[in-house]
Protein backbone atom coordinates (compact mmCIF):
# COMPACT_ATOMS: atom_id res chain seq x y z
CA UNK A 1 0.00 0.00 0.00
CA UNK A 2 1.18 3.55 -0.71
CA UNK A 3 1.85 5.98 2.13
CA UNK A 4 -1.16 8.06 1.10
CA UNK A 5 -3.51 5.09 1.06
CA UNK A 6 -2.16 3.84 4.37
CA UNK A 7 -2.53 7.14 6.16
CA UNK A 8 -5.89 7.87 4.55
CA UNK A 9 -7.30 4.93 6.46
CA UNK A 10 -6.24 6.66 9.68
CA UNK A 11 -8.09 9.92 9.02
CA UNK A 12 -10.38 11.21 11.80
CA UNK A 13 -13.48 10.70 9.64
CA UNK A 14 -12.70 7.05 9.04
CA UNK A 15 -11.73 6.35 12.65
CA UNK A 16 -14.54 8.14 14.48
CA UNK A 17 -17.26 5.43 14.31
CA UNK A 18 -14.89 2.67 15.36
CA UNK A 19 -13.16 4.88 17.91
CA UNK A 20 -16.37 5.74 19.72
CA UNK A 21 -17.22 2.05 19.99
CA UNK A 22 -13.80 0.69 20.96
CA UNK A 23 -11.08 3.35 21.34
CA UNK A 24 -8.34 0.98 22.56
CA UNK A 25 -8.61 -1.57 19.76
CA UNK A 26 -9.05 1.13 17.12
CA UNK A 27 -6.02 3.11 18.31
CA UNK A 28 -3.74 0.07 18.51
CA UNK A 29 -5.03 -1.17 15.18
CA UNK A 30 -4.18 2.18 13.60
CA UNK A 31 -0.69 2.16 15.11
CA UNK A 32 -0.12 -1.34 13.76
CA UNK A 33 -0.87 -0.14 10.23
CA UNK A 34 1.67 2.67 10.58
CA UNK A 35 4.20 0.19 11.98
CA UNK A 36 3.66 -2.20 9.09
CA UNK A 37 4.19 0.63 6.61
CA UNK A 38 7.47 1.65 8.25
CA UNK A 39 8.70 -1.94 8.32
CA UNK A 40 7.86 -2.30 4.63
CA UNK A 41 9.75 0.89 3.85
CA UNK A 42 12.93 -0.35 5.54
CA UNK A 43 12.78 -3.84 4.04
CA UNK A 44 14.68 -4.41 0.85
CA UNK A 45 12.89 -5.63 -2.25
CA UNK A 46 14.45 -9.08 -1.89
CA UNK A 47 13.32 -9.59 1.71
CA UNK A 48 11.15 -12.65 2.21
CA UNK A 49 7.94 -11.57 3.91
CA UNK A 50 6.04 -13.79 6.27
CA UNK A 51 2.36 -13.76 5.48
CA UNK A 52 -0.02 -13.65 8.44
CA UNK A 53 -2.82 -16.17 8.33
CA UNK A 54 -6.34 -14.73 8.02
CA UNK A 55 -8.32 -14.73 11.25
CA UNK A 56 -10.88 -17.18 9.88
CA UNK A 57 -8.14 -19.62 8.91
CA UNK A 58 -6.63 -19.41 12.40
CA UNK A 59 -10.03 -20.14 13.92
CA UNK A 60 -10.46 -23.16 11.64
CA UNK A 61 -7.03 -24.49 12.64
CA UNK A 62 -7.87 -24.10 16.34
CA UNK A 63 -11.15 -25.95 15.87
CA UNK A 64 -9.30 -28.79 14.15
CA UNK A 65 -6.63 -28.96 16.88
CA UNK A 66 -9.07 -28.77 19.80
CA UNK A 67 -12.52 -30.11 18.87
CA UNK A 68 -15.41 -28.50 20.67
CA UNK A 69 -14.14 -24.90 20.80
CA UNK A 70 -16.51 -22.01 20.17
CA UNK A 71 -14.51 -19.02 18.94
CA UNK A 72 -15.89 -15.51 18.55
CA UNK A 73 -13.86 -13.59 15.96
CA UNK A 74 -13.57 -9.86 16.60
CA UNK A 75 -13.48 -7.33 13.77
CA UNK A 76 -9.82 -6.47 14.39
CA UNK A 77 -7.43 -9.39 13.74
CA UNK A 78 -5.24 -10.76 16.49
CA UNK A 79 -7.83 -11.69 19.14
CA UNK A 80 -9.90 -14.85 19.33
CA UNK A 81 -12.01 -15.32 22.43
CA UNK A 82 -12.69 -18.93 23.40
CA UNK A 83 -16.18 -19.06 24.91
CA UNK A 84 -16.81 -22.78 25.34
CA UNK A 85 -14.97 -26.08 25.20
CA UNK A 86 -16.44 -29.56 24.91
CA UNK A 87 -14.65 -31.93 27.29
CA UNK A 88 -15.73 -34.98 25.34
CA UNK A 89 -15.57 -38.56 26.61
CA UNK A 90 -13.55 -39.00 29.78
CA UNK A 91 -10.51 -41.21 29.23
CA UNK A 92 -9.66 -44.12 31.48
CA UNK A 93 -6.68 -43.10 33.59
CA UNK A 94 -4.66 -45.04 36.15
CA UNK A 95 -2.04 -43.70 38.50
CA UNK A 96 1.35 -45.35 38.68
CA UNK A 97 3.01 -46.55 41.87
CA UNK A 98 4.73 -43.92 44.04
CA UNK A 99 8.42 -43.25 43.44
CA UNK A 100 10.48 -45.55 45.70
CA UNK A 101 13.98 -45.30 47.10
CA UNK A 102 15.57 -47.36 44.32
CA UNK A 103 14.03 -45.25 41.56
CA UNK A 104 14.97 -42.04 43.40
CA UNK A 105 18.60 -43.11 43.80
CA UNK A 106 18.95 -44.01 40.13
CA UNK A 107 18.26 -40.34 39.38
CA UNK A 108 21.17 -39.17 41.55
CA UNK A 109 24.78 -38.92 40.39
CA UNK A 110 27.74 -40.06 42.57
CA UNK A 111 28.10 -36.57 44.10
CA UNK A 112 24.42 -36.38 45.01
CA UNK A 113 23.11 -34.17 42.21
CA UNK A 114 19.67 -35.04 40.91
CA UNK A 115 19.50 -36.03 37.24
CA UNK A 116 16.62 -36.22 34.77
CA UNK A 117 14.74 -33.66 36.85
CA UNK A 118 11.93 -33.09 34.35
CA UNK A 119 11.29 -36.83 34.05
CA UNK A 120 11.45 -37.24 37.83
CA UNK A 121 8.87 -34.50 38.33
CA UNK A 122 6.61 -36.16 35.78
CA UNK A 123 6.96 -39.44 37.64
CA UNK A 124 6.13 -37.81 40.98
CA UNK A 125 3.19 -36.05 39.36
CA UNK A 126 1.78 -39.36 38.16
CA UNK A 127 2.36 -41.38 41.33
CA UNK A 128 3.68 -39.26 44.18
CA UNK A 129 6.44 -40.32 46.57
CA UNK A 130 6.52 -43.25 48.95
CA UNK A 131 6.33 -41.94 52.50
CA UNK A 132 9.91 -42.77 53.46
CA UNK A 133 11.16 -40.54 50.62
CA UNK A 134 9.07 -37.51 51.50
CA UNK A 135 11.46 -36.22 54.13
CA UNK A 136 14.12 -35.79 51.42
CA UNK A 137 11.96 -35.32 48.34
CA UNK A 138 9.83 -32.49 49.73
CA UNK A 139 12.95 -30.39 50.36
CA UNK A 140 13.65 -30.49 46.62
CA UNK A 141 10.03 -30.01 45.55
CA UNK A 142 9.65 -26.97 47.80
CA UNK A 143 12.95 -25.44 46.75
CA UNK A 144 14.75 -25.72 50.08
CA UNK A 145 17.35 -27.95 48.40
CA UNK A 146 18.41 -26.96 44.85
CA UNK A 147 18.00 -29.87 42.45
CA UNK A 148 21.54 -29.39 41.10
CA UNK A 149 23.22 -29.29 44.55
CA UNK A 150 25.69 -31.95 45.68
CA UNK A 151 25.32 -33.91 48.90
CA UNK A 152 28.12 -31.89 50.51
CA UNK A 153 26.52 -28.60 49.43
CA UNK A 154 23.25 -29.68 51.03
CA UNK A 155 25.01 -30.55 54.27
CA UNK A 156 26.64 -27.12 54.30
CA UNK A 157 23.30 -25.46 53.57
CA UNK A 158 21.63 -27.36 56.41
CA UNK A 159 24.30 -26.22 58.87
CA UNK A 160 23.86 -22.57 57.86
CA UNK A 161 20.08 -22.77 57.96
CA UNK A 162 20.15 -24.46 61.37
CA UNK A 163 22.20 -21.61 62.84
CA UNK A 164 19.92 -19.04 61.25
CA UNK A 165 16.79 -20.74 62.54
CA UNK A 166 17.93 -20.90 66.14
CA UNK A 167 19.06 -17.27 66.07
CA UNK A 168 15.53 -16.26 65.09
CA UNK A 169 14.00 -18.62 67.63
CA UNK A 170 16.13 -17.08 70.38
CA UNK A 171 14.76 -13.64 69.48
CA UNK A 172 11.21 -14.42 70.55
CA UNK A 173 12.30 -16.79 73.33
CA UNK A 174 14.26 -13.96 74.95
CA UNK A 175 11.39 -11.44 74.96
CA UNK A 176 10.67 -10.60 78.59
CA UNK A 177 7.21 -10.20 80.10
CA UNK A 178 7.84 -6.47 80.41
CA UNK A 179 8.74 -6.24 76.71
CA UNK A 180 5.68 -8.24 75.74
CA UNK A 181 3.43 -5.83 77.66
CA UNK A 182 4.56 -3.07 75.33
CA UNK A 183 4.31 -5.07 72.09
CA UNK A 184 0.67 -5.65 71.21
CA UNK A 185 1.47 -7.25 67.83
CA UNK A 186 3.72 -9.84 69.47
CA UNK A 187 1.03 -10.61 72.06
CA UNK A 188 -1.64 -10.99 69.38
CA UNK A 189 0.47 -13.33 67.27
CA UNK A 190 1.38 -15.50 70.26
CA UNK A 191 -2.24 -15.69 71.44
CA UNK A 192 -3.58 -16.64 68.01
CA UNK A 193 -0.86 -19.25 67.47
CA UNK A 194 -1.57 -20.87 70.84
CA UNK A 195 -5.28 -21.08 70.02
CA UNK A 196 -4.75 -22.52 66.56
CA UNK A 197 -2.08 -25.02 67.61
CA UNK A 198 -4.46 -26.49 70.17
CA UNK A 199 -7.03 -27.27 67.47
CA UNK A 200 -4.84 -28.32 64.53
CA UNK A 201 -4.95 -32.02 63.54
CA UNK A 202 -5.48 -33.21 67.10
CA UNK A 203 -6.72 -36.59 65.86
CA UNK A 204 -3.36 -37.23 64.19
CA UNK A 205 -1.07 -39.31 66.42
CA UNK A 206 1.73 -36.79 65.84
CA UNK A 207 -0.34 -34.08 67.56
CA UNK A 208 -2.86 -35.86 69.78
CA UNK A 209 -2.92 -35.71 73.57
CA UNK A 210 -1.81 -33.06 76.03
CA UNK A 211 1.75 -31.71 76.10
CA UNK A 212 2.53 -33.53 72.87
CA UNK A 213 6.04 -32.73 71.57
CA UNK A 214 4.55 -32.26 68.11
CA UNK A 215 2.35 -29.43 69.41
CA UNK A 216 5.37 -27.72 70.96
CA UNK A 217 7.27 -27.90 67.68
CA UNK A 218 4.24 -26.60 65.77
CA UNK A 219 4.03 -23.65 68.14
CA UNK A 220 7.75 -22.89 68.04
CA UNK A 221 8.04 -23.00 64.25
CA UNK A 222 5.08 -20.63 63.84
CA UNK A 223 6.48 -18.22 66.44
CA UNK A 224 9.86 -18.27 64.70
CA UNK A 225 8.17 -17.52 61.39
CA UNK A 226 6.86 -14.31 62.97
CA UNK A 227 10.50 -13.34 63.49
CA UNK A 228 11.30 -14.28 59.89
CA UNK A 229 8.40 -12.35 58.33
CA UNK A 230 7.53 -9.40 60.57
CA UNK A 231 5.17 -7.91 57.98
CA UNK A 232 2.90 -10.95 57.82
CA UNK A 233 3.51 -12.51 61.21
CA UNK A 234 0.84 -15.14 61.79
CA UNK A 235 -2.60 -15.41 60.18
CA UNK A 236 -5.20 -18.02 60.97
CA UNK A 237 -4.86 -20.99 58.62
CA UNK A 238 -1.07 -21.02 58.45
CA UNK A 239 -0.96 -23.77 61.07
CA UNK A 240 -2.85 -25.99 58.62
CA UNK A 241 -0.12 -25.47 56.02
CA UNK A 242 2.68 -26.21 58.47
CA UNK A 243 1.16 -29.29 60.10
CA UNK A 244 1.69 -31.82 57.23
CA UNK A 245 5.21 -30.50 56.60
CA UNK A 246 6.21 -30.88 60.24
CA UNK A 247 4.60 -34.32 60.34
CA UNK A 248 6.78 -35.44 57.39
CA UNK A 249 10.03 -33.74 58.43
CA UNK A 250 9.88 -34.61 62.15
CA UNK A 251 12.45 -31.84 62.62
CA UNK A 252 11.70 -28.20 63.39
CA UNK A 253 14.57 -26.74 61.34
CA UNK A 254 13.79 -28.66 58.15
CA UNK A 255 10.07 -28.08 58.68
CA UNK A 256 10.63 -24.34 59.15
CA UNK A 257 12.57 -23.82 55.93
CA UNK A 258 10.20 -25.99 53.91
CA UNK A 259 7.32 -24.00 55.39
CA UNK A 260 9.07 -20.76 54.39
CA UNK A 261 9.25 -22.02 50.80
CA UNK A 262 5.58 -23.05 50.84
CA UNK A 263 4.59 -19.67 52.28
CA UNK A 264 6.47 -17.96 49.45
CA UNK A 265 3.88 -19.57 47.17
CA UNK A 266 0.92 -18.93 49.46
CA UNK A 267 1.86 -15.52 50.86
CA UNK A 268 -0.78 -13.51 49.00
CA UNK A 269 -3.52 -15.74 50.40
CA UNK A 270 -2.82 -14.37 53.87
CA UNK A 271 -2.01 -10.73 53.19
CA UNK A 272 -4.42 -8.15 54.54
CA UNK A 273 -5.79 -7.24 51.10
CA UNK A 274 -6.04 -10.94 50.17
CA UNK A 275 -5.30 -10.12 46.56
CA UNK A 276 -4.20 -13.70 45.92
CA UNK A 277 -7.57 -15.05 47.01
CA UNK A 278 -9.48 -12.52 44.93
CA UNK A 279 -7.42 -13.35 41.86
CA UNK A 280 -7.87 -17.11 42.27
CA UNK A 281 -11.65 -16.83 42.74
CA UNK A 282 -11.90 -14.77 39.55
CA UNK A 283 -9.71 -17.27 37.70
CA UNK A 284 -11.75 -20.20 39.01
CA UNK A 285 -15.02 -18.59 37.95
CA UNK A 286 -13.61 -17.89 34.48
CA UNK A 287 -12.31 -21.43 34.15
CA UNK A 288 -15.59 -23.02 35.27
CA UNK A 289 -17.47 -20.83 32.81
CA UNK A 290 -15.24 -22.09 30.02
CA UNK A 291 -15.47 -25.75 31.03
CA UNK A 292 -19.16 -25.95 31.96
CA UNK A 293 -21.20 -22.91 30.95
CA UNK A 294 -24.57 -24.40 31.90
CA UNK A 295 -23.41 -25.19 35.46
CA UNK A 296 -21.78 -21.79 35.77
CA UNK A 297 -25.01 -20.09 34.65
CA UNK A 298 -26.94 -22.11 37.22
CA UNK A 299 -24.59 -21.01 40.00
CA UNK A 300 -24.89 -17.38 38.89
CA UNK A 301 -28.69 -17.65 38.96
CA UNK A 302 -28.43 -18.90 42.56
CA UNK A 303 -26.16 -15.98 43.62
CA UNK A 304 -23.24 -18.43 43.83
CA UNK A 305 -21.30 -17.41 40.73
CA UNK A 306 -18.51 -15.82 42.77
CA UNK A 307 -17.71 -19.30 44.19
CA UNK A 308 -17.06 -17.97 47.68
CA UNK A 309 -17.83 -21.45 49.01
CA UNK A 310 -14.48 -22.51 47.48
CA UNK A 311 -12.62 -19.98 49.64
CA UNK A 312 -11.24 -22.50 52.13
CA UNK A 313 -10.25 -24.94 49.38
CA UNK A 314 -8.00 -22.28 47.88
CA UNK A 315 -6.80 -20.69 51.13
CA UNK A 316 -5.20 -23.84 52.57
CA UNK A 317 -5.11 -26.10 49.49
CA UNK A 318 -7.86 -28.59 50.42
CA UNK A 319 -6.23 -29.26 53.79
CA UNK A 320 -9.58 -29.67 55.57
CA UNK A 321 -11.43 -31.25 52.66
CA UNK A 322 -9.20 -34.32 52.23
CA UNK A 323 -7.92 -36.95 54.61
CA UNK A 324 -4.40 -36.37 55.93
CA UNK A 325 -2.70 -39.02 53.71
CA UNK A 326 -4.39 -37.64 50.61
CA UNK A 327 -3.33 -34.10 51.50
CA UNK A 328 0.27 -35.33 51.51
CA UNK A 329 -0.21 -36.94 48.11
CA UNK A 330 -1.99 -33.98 46.52
CA UNK A 331 0.46 -31.37 47.81
CA UNK A 332 3.55 -33.17 46.54
CA UNK A 333 1.87 -33.55 43.17
CA UNK A 334 1.06 -29.82 43.01
CA UNK A 335 4.61 -28.91 44.09
CA UNK A 336 5.96 -30.44 40.88
CA UNK A 337 4.48 -27.42 39.10
CA UNK A 338 2.82 -29.72 36.56
CA UNK A 339 0.92 -29.35 34.39
CA UNK A 340 0.67 -25.66 35.32
CA UNK A 341 1.08 -23.44 38.35
CA UNK A 342 -2.69 -23.13 38.73
CA UNK A 343 -3.38 -26.84 38.82
CA UNK A 344 -5.26 -26.46 42.11
CA UNK A 345 -7.95 -24.55 40.19
CA UNK A 346 -8.45 -27.57 37.96
CA UNK A 347 -8.85 -29.74 41.06
CA UNK A 348 -11.54 -27.31 42.25
CA UNK A 349 -13.33 -27.71 38.92
CA UNK A 350 -13.13 -31.49 39.20
CA UNK A 351 -14.67 -31.39 42.68
CA UNK A 352 -17.47 -29.12 41.48
CA UNK A 353 -18.03 -31.40 38.51
CA UNK A 354 -18.53 -34.32 40.88
CA UNK A 355 -21.31 -32.42 42.67
CA UNK A 356 -23.01 -30.56 39.85
CA UNK A 357 -25.62 -33.21 38.98
CA UNK A 358 -26.90 -33.33 42.54
CA UNK A 359 -26.92 -29.53 42.78
CA UNK A 360 -28.75 -29.00 39.48
CA UNK A 361 -31.14 -31.97 39.58
CA UNK A 362 -32.24 -31.14 43.12
CA UNK A 363 -32.44 -27.45 42.15
CA UNK A 364 -30.38 -26.35 45.12
CA UNK A 365 -30.45 -22.70 46.07
CA UNK A 366 -27.74 -20.58 47.65
CA UNK A 367 -28.01 -22.13 51.13
CA UNK A 368 -28.14 -25.71 49.86
CA UNK A 369 -25.15 -25.18 47.55
CA UNK A 370 -23.16 -23.72 50.43
CA UNK A 371 -24.11 -26.64 52.68
CA UNK A 372 -23.13 -29.25 50.07
CA UNK A 373 -19.72 -27.69 49.52
CA UNK A 374 -19.04 -27.29 53.22
CA UNK A 375 -19.99 -30.92 53.84
CA UNK A 376 -17.71 -32.05 51.02
CA UNK A 377 -14.97 -32.51 53.59
CA UNK A 378 -16.84 -35.51 55.01
CA UNK A 379 -17.34 -37.03 51.57
CA UNK A 380 -13.76 -36.33 50.52
CA UNK A 381 -12.32 -38.04 53.57
CA UNK A 382 -13.69 -41.33 52.29
CA UNK A 383 -12.10 -40.82 48.87
CA UNK A 384 -14.55 -43.11 47.16
CA UNK A 385 -16.37 -42.88 43.88
CA UNK A 386 -19.89 -43.99 44.82
CA UNK A 387 -22.61 -41.36 44.76
CA UNK A 388 -20.14 -38.59 44.23
CA UNK A 389 -19.04 -39.98 40.88
CA UNK A 390 -15.50 -39.88 39.64
CA UNK A 391 -13.66 -36.77 40.63
CA UNK A 392 -13.62 -36.38 37.32
CA UNK A 393 -12.79 -36.28 33.95
CA UNK A 394 -10.87 -34.48 31.36
CA UNK A 395 -9.78 -31.14 32.78
CA UNK A 396 -8.46 -28.67 30.29
CA UNK A 397 -6.02 -25.85 30.79
CA UNK A 398 -6.44 -22.63 28.91
CA UNK A 399 -3.75 -21.90 26.33
CA UNK A 400 -2.70 -18.58 24.90
CA UNK A 401 -4.47 -17.79 21.65
CA UNK A 402 -2.44 -16.74 18.59
CA UNK A 403 -3.35 -13.14 19.37
CA UNK A 404 -1.63 -13.45 22.68
CA UNK A 405 -4.66 -12.94 24.90
CA UNK A 406 -4.71 -14.94 28.11
CA UNK A 407 -8.10 -15.93 29.42
CA UNK A 408 -6.71 -16.78 32.81
CA UNK A 409 -3.52 -15.41 34.27
CA UNK A 410 -2.35 -13.18 37.10
CA UNK A 411 0.06 -13.58 39.96
CA UNK A 412 -0.41 -17.33 40.05
CA UNK A 413 0.92 -18.01 36.56
CA UNK A 414 -0.60 -19.03 33.27
CA UNK A 415 -3.14 -21.77 32.97
CA UNK A 416 -1.06 -22.63 29.99
CA UNK A 417 -0.76 -25.57 27.81
CA UNK A 418 -2.80 -28.49 26.69
CA UNK A 419 -5.16 -31.20 27.85
CA UNK A 420 -4.72 -32.94 31.16
CA UNK A 421 -6.76 -35.54 32.97
CA UNK A 422 -7.42 -36.15 36.61
CA UNK A 423 -6.12 -39.55 37.70
CA UNK A 424 -7.15 -41.84 40.50
CA UNK A 425 -5.37 -41.92 43.81
CA UNK A 426 -4.80 -45.25 45.57
CA UNK A 427 -7.94 -44.44 47.61
CA UNK A 428 -10.04 -44.38 44.48
CA UNK A 429 -10.47 -40.65 43.94
CA UNK A 430 -9.24 -38.96 40.80
CA UNK A 431 -6.85 -36.15 41.48
CA UNK A 432 -4.04 -35.71 39.01
CA UNK A 433 -2.38 -36.94 35.91
CA UNK A 434 -1.46 -35.78 32.45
Amino acid sequence: ASPLSTFSTLSPLSLSPKFSQDPVTTTLGGFSKVTNYLFDAFRGPDTVLLKQRPVGEVADLLNEAIPGLDINQLEEPGYEVITRIDLGVLPEVRRREPVGAEEWNTNMDPEGRMRNISHLKQTIFKGGLCHVLRKEGWKFLLGYFPWESTLEERRSLTRRKTDEYFRMKLQWKSVSEEQEKHNSMFRDHRSLIEKDVNRTDRTNTFYEGQDNPGLILLHDVLMTYCMYDFDLGYVQGMSDLLSPILYVMEDEVDAFWCFVSFMDQMHQNFEEQMQGMKTQLIQLSTLLRLLDLSFWNYLVAQDSGHLYFCFRWLLIRFKRELSFPDVLRLWEVMWTGLPCQNFHLLVCCAILDSEKHQIMEEQYGFNEILKVCVLLCFACIQLVDGNHGDLAGSIYTVAKTPGGRQLIDGNHGDLAGSIYTVAKTPGGRQLVDC
